[in-house]
């Protein structure tokens, strides 16, 4: 099923635009943030080892020192000294069992302290950073000596879980920074996009009003200098365009006006002459599809004409279709109608238009239909739309053939040929008149059937209605 419709919605290059500077920003926020973190982690881990290193080769000497010439208990002076150094001194022995806890933990005293091996077998002061899952905790252990003997070993214990506190702030920091920089580059892009894209969309409307049929069309000259260069070779191109439109009008216009009076005159002079052979009733039937011919010329040079005024105005459907059956009644004699209107519907147009598309429909319908075979004509309610659909029980048409109906002077072949006696603007005339009334003609032929045209004319709204 193919419809005859213009429409469509470009993706907005302002927001595509915006969005990839966000996601450029957030991804590049995120690398920083990552090697920002990791950097600050690293340094401030090494600085904290260094420090424990330095605490523990002081608070050693201060225990070798009271161990040779104070007595104070070891216990407060671990204390003391852990106080000092923000941590937790524990004095272990040459096998690594706990003598003293400088945490107050007496429970601890005479166990085996779990140690990685080379904390253990240190012979000058090491340090070494753990982490415990939630946090870090650094380890600087220390040999003890006193008047050369070994006294086993000084351990000193930090919490580092203000260095992870500080770190996640620092991460914080960052994304919110980043945040706020994605914001200024999404409103950045935007404008840009929009100094860009606006020109792009002026012309793309531009384009599609000559696709349908609005060759007169003229875009500002505005942006970059590359967007001006295109401006103006539309602009252009579209005046060159409209310019050659209007005498190809003109041309069809006067042609068809100088073609009808000696067509007329031609005719009037054979149906003068005696009748010979049927020479003289085939002169009349070619003069009679000239004058067709001519006068649907002048139907679409009028329709052409952009300052073409429609007489608008509130119209049932049955009403129309009834002027429009009446017209074609002698035609349909031969053939069997069968009718389907759901319920009374109204529409707004012009009744003298919409009028001439029914009576192209039908013709085309009665001309293809043959005798004693149905034309089938539906009327439906869908939507906004009220469909009036005209299916003959001709021979129908090929798919293929379908996109092209309603084009200018397009004809069928074989079985829907120019023996039927049309013009090949007939649902072309249909399709400019629906289009007016900002409707839409769809065009089917299922298999083994004929044509169905299906003509949607939007439905009229109640504040229109004015039934007398």
């Amino acid at each position: 099923m193919i419809v005859k419709r213009v429409a469509g919605r470009a993706e907005s290059l302002c927001w595509r635009l915006g969005a990839s500077f966000t996601v450029l920003v957030l991804l590049v926020t995120a690398l920083l943030t990552g090697t920002a973190v990791r950097t600050a982690a690293t340094v401030s881990l090494n600085a904290q080892k260094d420090s424990a290193k330095s605490s523990v080769i002081g608070i050693t000497t201060a225990f070798a020192d009271s161990l040779l010439h104070t007595n104070q208990n070891p216990a407060q002076l671990a204390e003391q000294l852990g106080l000092s150094a923000g941590g937790r001194v524990i004095w272990l022995g040459p096998d690594g069992i706990v003598r003293v806890d400088g945490g107050g933990n007496s429970g601890l005293n005479g166990t085996l302290l779990s140690l990685h091996e080379e904390m253990l077998n240190a012979h000058e002061p090491k340090a070494q950073i753990y982490n415990t899952g939630n946090d870090w905790v650094v380890y600087a252990i220390s040999p003890l000596k006193a008047d050369k003997l070994s006294e086993g070993y000084i351990l000193l214990i930090r919490d580092l879980k203000a260095i992870r506190q500080e770190l996640s702030e620092l991460k914080k920091r960052l994304w919110i920074t980043g945040a706020i920089l994605a914001s200024a580059f999404t409103l950045l892009g935007s404008l840009l996009a929009k100094s860009i894209s606006k020109p792009i969309q002026l012309l793309t409307r531009a384009v599609q009003g000559m696709q349908a049929g609005k060759l007169k069309q003229s875009v500002p000259i505005e942006g970059s200098s590359e967007i001006t260069s295109l401006s103006n070779a539309f602009n252009n191109m579209a005046a060159q365009v409209a310019e050659l439109d209007e005498q190809r009008s003109a041309f069809v216009a006067n042609a068809a006006h100088e073609l009808r009076t000696p067509l007329a005159a031609l005719k009037a002079m054979v149906e003068g002459m005696e009748y010979e052979n049927g020479l003289t009733a085939g002169f009349i039937r070619q003069i009679d599809r000239l004058s067709h011919l001519v006068n649907s010329l002048l139907t679409l040079t009028r329709l052409d004409n952009s300052k073409l005024e429609l007489n608008m105005g509130t119209l049932p459907v049955k009403g129309l279709l009834d002027e429009a059956l009446w017209t074609m009644k002698p035609l349909l004699l031969k053939r069997k109608l069968v009718l389907n209107i759901e319920e009374e519907t109204w529409i707004y147009g012009d009744p003298d238009w919409l009028h001439q598309a029914l009576v192209n429909v039908l013709d085309n319908a009665i001309r293809y239909t043959p005798n004693d075979k149905e034309i089938y004509l539906d009327v439906k309610n869908i939507d906004d739309f009220v469909h009036i659909i005209i299916e003959d029980t001709g021979k129908g048409v090929e798919p293929d053939m379908l996109p092209y109906l309603g084009d200018r002077f397009f004809r069928i072949s074989a079985s829907r040929d120019r023996k039927s006696g049309g013009s090949g603007l007939g649902l072309s005339i249909v399709s400019e008149i629906v289009s007016l009334h900002n409707g839409f003609v769809t065009f089917d032929s299922p298999p083994d059937r004929g044509l169905k045209v299906d003509i949607a004319l939007p439905k009229a709204h109640p504040e229109n209605l004015t039934i007398s």
